[in-house]
Parts: structure tokens; C-alpha cells; sequence
């Protein structure tokens, strides 16, 4: 049972694109939530715009494989630079943000809530939340809570993950379940979202083999953004998703389930870790672009600017 926050509400009609981050006076604190599964609850921070708009556009973010807070450390609580600056800019451009912390809640006892945070490839506790089943659902109880506490924007959520949380939101914005190429009935609860670096191999399903030319089924119901660095390792498997999405499945920018796909030459994994909690407010000028000591910092630019003004057009707050 959650107790229902109300907001503070800005006058009717006043657009909600709001002043710079650093203008405004948001609420940003860390909560507990319940999970989807019986008797577990999540811990997660939330970033509260100061002058919401009534029934607030929302977004869910979802961390990378090495959790989510700083230094990877929960006793910290303050999110990993990346997540804290887009929960520190969404939260000005009016949104109710929640960051969702897969892994804390879930450490067993003996076991050591930091070193449980590290769950990337080799890691001792490698995969130990399922990234494709346990953190959507995540994800949905997440927006569960921001419905029943914040009085959100039904239609109105987006998502926005990085890494393996990026695999948790390609799986939560798909067609279809993974095991079957029988699209959904219903409606996705998601009106968009972007997702940096992701793993898309055959582990998150939908037919796709690794080792074979079937490039499976998945494809999204609502509109998608991949930003991915060309030397990223994962780079080739998402190259053959989006390919397939587009040519089988007609998933091609403009439509209304839209599949946009951007990579950097010369950038790898994690490329946005770099620079201050400041959002930038442009891309790079051309000579920035060509100086290859820049890269990441013009990947990070160019992700950022483009990703926030697309969830600017597509999460909104009902229309008055």
C-alpha cells in the first residue's frame, strides 16, 4: 500500500519544458517501493520536478550491470554520474524520474551487498538478476509505483537504460514475448524509450542465434533509440536485430514503432561515463567532432542531446 503524493501543480496550459537544471530547486531522494514479487521490495532514487504539470510525464531508468550507485556502493546513496545527471535533467524538464536498483534488496544474507552490485561478465555474482525476466518487471512495478504514489501520466511513462538494464528495456518495449513472434494484444505501457549499449545476443531471445544467420523476431511496439559505439563488442549483435527489425519487420525511423539506431566510430562500451553532472546543451562543432581525443565526449554529447529531445516529444503529460 503506498500513500498517494499529490504535486504541486503549475497553471493549466503553461508548457512544461522547464528552465536548466541548475536554474530549478527539484527534490531528489532515495525510496523503497514493492517489486512484483511477494515480499520483496526495491529500493530506487527519485528525481521530483519543483513545478510539475498536473498528472506528470514519468521516466523509469535502469542501470548497468554494475549497479547503481556511486562507487558501487548503496551506503553512498547517490546514483552513478550518467544516471544522476539525466535524473537531474529530466526531473527540470518536468518529469517524475525513478531510478530502479535491481540488485540491493536481492543480496542474500552472507553474501556482501557491494560486491553483489558487480554482476557484469565475470564477475563472482555474473547474471544473478535476470536482466530479461526479474528487472522488467522491475520496471513495471516501478511505474506501478509512480501511478498509485505520484499520480503519473498513465500513457505518459518512458524508459531510459543503459547496458544490461538497456537489455531489461529492449525486452520491456518489444512486440512480442520472447518465445513466440505472436504480437502482443494489448497495449505497451511504454510510450518510449532509449537504450545505450545493450547486449543483444542470443540470451535475451526471440529466435536469435549467434551462431547461425536467424536473426529472430524482436522488434518494438512503440519508438526505440540505440546508441552504441562502433568498437563496442556488443555492436555486431544489435547490428543484426536492427537490421532485421527494419527489413523484415518495417521497424524504420518515421513509423510508429520506429527503431532508431545510432553508432560512434571509435567509441566502445560506457562512451557517456565521461564529463560532470552538467547536461550538455549541444552537440560538438565539426572540429570537436574530428579530434580523436573527443570521441567519447562527442558520443556522450550527440546520445544525450538527441535522446532527451526525443522523450521530450513522445513521454508527455495529457493533452489540456
Amino acid at each position: 500500500m503506498h500513500t498517494r503524493t499529490t504535486l504541486g501543480i503549475i497553471a493549466a496550459g503553461l508548457v512544461w519544458i522547464a528552465a536548466p537544471a541548475a536554474a530549478r530547486a527539484d527534490t531528489y531522494t532515495n525510496v523503497t517501493f514493492d517489486s512484483l514479487e511477494s515480499g520483496l521490495s526495491l529500493d530506487g532514487r527519485l528525481y521530483l520536478p519543483d513545478s510539475p504539470v498536473e498528472n506528470p510525464p514519468a521516466i523509469v531508468m535502469a542501470h548497468g550491470c554494475s549497479g547503481m550507485w556511486s562507487d558501487n556502493d548503496p551506503s553512498t546513496g547517490v546514483a552513478q554520474r550518467h544516471i544522476e545527471k539525466w535524473g537531474i535533467e529530466l526531473a527540470a524538464q518536468g518529469y517524475v524520474v525513478l531510478a530502479v536498483d535491481s540488485f540491493t534488496t536481492r543480496t542474500l544474507p552472507g553474501d556482501d551487498e557491494v560486491a553483489f552490485q558487480n554482476q557484469c561478465s565475470g564477475d563472482d555474482f555474473e547474471g544473478e538478476v535476470d536482466p530479461y525476466t526479474k528487472r522488467v518487471d522491475d520496471l513495471a512495478a516501478a511505474r506501478a509505483f509512480l501511478i498509485d504514489t505520484y499520480d503519473v501520466h498513465t500513457d505518459g511513462n518512458g524508459l531510459l537504460g543503459w547496458s544490461q538494464g538497456a537489455q531489461s528495456v529492449l525486452v520491456a518495449m518489444a512486440a512480442t514475448p520472447s518465445t513466440s513472434n505472436t504480437p502482443y494484444t494489448t497495449a505497451l505501457p511504454w510510450a518510449a524509450a532509449t537504450a545505450f549499449y545493450p547486449g543483444c545476443g542470443s540470451q535475451m531471445g526471440y529466435g536469435f542465434k549467434i551462431s547461425q544467420p536467424i536473426d529472430g523476431w524482436w522488434r518494438p511496439a512503440n519508438p526505440v533509440r540505440l546508441h552504441m559505439g562502433e568498437s563496442d563488442t556488443f555492436r555486431a549483435h544489435c547490428q543484426r536485430r536492427v537490421d532485421n527489425a527494419w527489413n523484415v519487420y518495417g521497424a524504420d525511423p518515421g513509423t510508429a514503432d520506429e527503431l532508431i539506431w545510432r553508432t560512434y566510430p571509435g567509441v566502445g562500451h560506457s562512451f557517456d561515463r565521461a564529463g560532470t553532472l552538467t547536461f550538455p546543451t549541444a552537440k560538438c562543432t565539426s572540429s570537436e567532432a574530428a579530434d580523436p581525443t573527443l570521441r567519447e565526449l562527442c558520443a556522450m554529447r550527440d546520445a544525450d542531446v538527441d535522446s532527451l529531445a526525443f522523450l521530450l516529444a513522445l513521454v508527455t503529460a495529457p493533452t489540456i
